[in-house]
């Protein structure tokens, strides 16, 4: 009789499917005189002080920045700056937005805004914002060759490895019972939404779904709603909805699949009620989004030059 082959697992990682964008990354050098009036936008925004001191108004409390100094702004926080001494000062700013649920998550836990130079989070940082920002003087006198442009990548990706780990590691918030059972809830959302992406179907009915969510927490379909929306501020439909719509923007950004490939991924039976569904969810149709997507990006209120 032959003997079966047998084979185990040393180790193991989750697949990594995250869609960021990297927005107004720039270093710049100003004058006594320099102000940026008050402002707010859509992304996370990491300011990091290179020289000198400035001043930074964020939602209405004021911030000294000195060198080595790191601010950390999330979206829709308020925000003006001026200089703070006689011979002006030079900033790194990084600006981005990512479509993870989990990971933004982790984000918003702490909601400290100036970490000092000495402070954990600036020290854990300053080696990716340093290889970033020699980057970016390079591109400014030069386009980076391909090497350079993963090397950015690469970058980008210790640097929020590094802020979340630094941020779950100084916060000292204690989730409640309720924040702790709406959480599992989203944990089981996301885990719906790859399951979907491995298995292209969803194969139960929405009131299937969220009595399934509500028998793993020991708790009736209500009492899932009714917490999920407290903490969240949204159904966990909806939830869900907003989970599959950032996996389809991701996909559109980052992949050359195409349109019914995606919508069948994402279990949806034609590619027109996955367009329709994308269409009421952004305003454009997926074929726009994608060619939106892959044109470079204007100056404005979402992209910031400061």
């Amino acid at each position: 009789m032959t003997k079966l082959s047998e084979a185990a697992y040393l180790g193991r990682l989750p697949d990594v499917r995250m869609s960021f964008q990297l927005l107004g990354l720039h270093a710049r050098k100003v004058d006594s005189r320099w102000t940026y009036p008050s402002h707010e936008h859509s992304m996370y925004e990491i300011h990091w002080m290179m020289d000198g001191e400035m001043n930074m108004v964020v939602n209405g409390q004021l911030y000294k920045q000195s060198v080595g100094d790191l601010l950390f702004i999330r979206p829709g926080m308020t925000h003006s700056c001026t200089c703070a001494g006689p011979q002006g000062f030079t900033y790194f700013s990084v600006h981005f937005s990512v479509h993870d649920t989990s990971f933004c998550r982790e984000l918003n836990r702490c909601k400290d805004i100036y970490y000092p130079a000495d402070s954990a989070l600036a020290q854990g940082l300053s080696s990716s914002l340093s290889t970033l920002y020699n980057l970016a003087t390079e591109h400014l006198s030069s386009p980076l060759p391909a090497s350079k442009q993963m090397r950015v990548h690469a970058a980008v990706f210790e640097l929020l490895g590094s802020l979340v780990g630094q941020l779950s590691q100084t916060t000292s918030i204690t989730l409640s019972r309720k924040e702790s059972i709406a959480r599992q809830i989203a944990e089981q959302i996301e885990d719906s939404v790859r399951y979907i992406h491995l298995h292209g179907e969803i194969q139960e009915t929405e009131r299937t779904w969220i009595q399934d969510i509500a028998k793993s927490l020991n708790l009736s379909p209500s009492q899932v709603n009714r917490i999920f929306r407290q903490v969240y501020g949204r159904a966990p439909r909806k939830f869900l909805s907003e989970t599959l719509l950032n996996e389809a923007q991701r996909l559109l950004k980052q992949t050359d699949l195409s349109i019914d490939h995606i919508a069948m991924m994402l279990g949806y039976k034609t590619n027109a009620h996955f367009s329709r569904q994308f269409k009421r969810w952004t305003g454009i149709a997926p074929s726009e989004f994608r060619i939106h997507s892959q044109q470079p990006s204007a100056a404005g209120p979402d992209h910031p030059d400061y």
